[in-house]
C-alpha cells in the first residue's frame, strides 16, 4: 500500500517531462521550418526573384 505514492509520482511527472520535452521538439521542428522558409524568400529576392509560394 505504502507504494502508491511513489507511482502515482513516477506517473505524473513521467507524463509533466514527457510532455515538456514533446514541445520543446515540436518548436523546435516548427522554427527550423521557418527558418528555411525565410532564408529561402531572402534567397529568392536577393536573386530577384519572386518568392515561391
Amino acid at each position: 500500500m505504502g507504494n502508491f505514492g511513489w507511482i502515482e509520482i513516477a506517473l505524473f511527472y513521467g507524463l509533466a517531462i514527457g510532455l515538456g520535452v514533446w514541445q520543446f521538439w515540436k518548436m523546435d521542428r516548427m522554427l527550423k521550418k521557418t527558418r528555411a522558409e525565410k532564408a529561402a524568400k531572402d534567397a529568392a529576392a536577393r536573386d530577384g526573384q519572386p518568392p515561391e509560394g
